[in-house]
């Protein structure tokens, strides 16, 4: 059952997970230390809905995820902790690394974490992977062309489901035309009441039948 954040908390509960806001001190501590070079510096509102999507569904315990873009990882930590899955964080910024497992530490699981860009993922790396996430990743329109290319290199190697949420900035709509039209892609709206009232989208490609 979702639970929101209590009012003046520094920690949201949701699907069996804990979050630590950027107002708990731990948090803070870490931000005085570090400079953030991209954008993995807080809790992202599109990481709650696709918890909250794949919550209705069966993940095969212990499957392998490659979360790009992963920031401080909350969809990883919640695949980690309820269905033992192997997850590999992957971001640009170094600097979320101790952010990252700070977020895995207070859940009890860990999280993989190597500090690339996603291009420089190899086909036999990808196709380690069930499944392939990100959250808030396609917010430049110069990402659009390196991640449809991304994900057509990660089907072609085997990856079985990948999943991009978002709040619908036009980088994202071209991204997601461009996989409906051309690798079967679907994009599904959704809402959550908690922590936040708020709707997002998700590129779906694999997964369901």
């Amino acid at each position: 059952m979702a639970s929101g954040s209590n009012p003046g908390s520094h920690l949201i509960s949701f699907m069996n997970i804990h979050a630590l806001k950027a107002s708990h001190p731990e948090v803070r501590k870490l931000k005085r230390q570090q400079v953030h070079a991209a954008h993995g510096n807080k809790v992202w509102r599109s990481s709650f809905v696709l918890i909250d999507y794949l919550s209705t569904w069966e993940i095969p315990d212990n499957a392998k995820v490659l979360d790009i873009g992963c920031g401080w990882g909350l969809t990883g930590i919640y695949l980690a902790k309820n269905y033992r899955a192997e997850v590999t964080g992957v971001d640009i910024d170094a600097s979320v690394e101790p952010f990252l497992n700070l977020q895995a530490s207070i859940n009890k699981c860990s999280i993989k974490f190597q500090q690339r860009s996603f291009e420089s993922l190899k086909n036999s790396e990808l196709a380690q992977f069930h499944t392939l996430m990100g959250t808030d990743i396609c917010f430049w329109d110069e990402m659009t062309a390196p991640l449809f290319k991304l994900i057509k290199r990660a089907l072609g190697a085997g990856v079985e489901q990948i999943l991009i949420a978002d709040p619908g900035r036009p980088p994202f709509w071209e991204l997601a035309d461009r996989c409906v039209a051309k690798l079967g892609g679907e994009v599904i709206s959704r809402r959550i009441g908690q922590p936040w009232n708020t709707e997002k989208y998700i590129l779906a490609i694999g997964g369901r039948d």
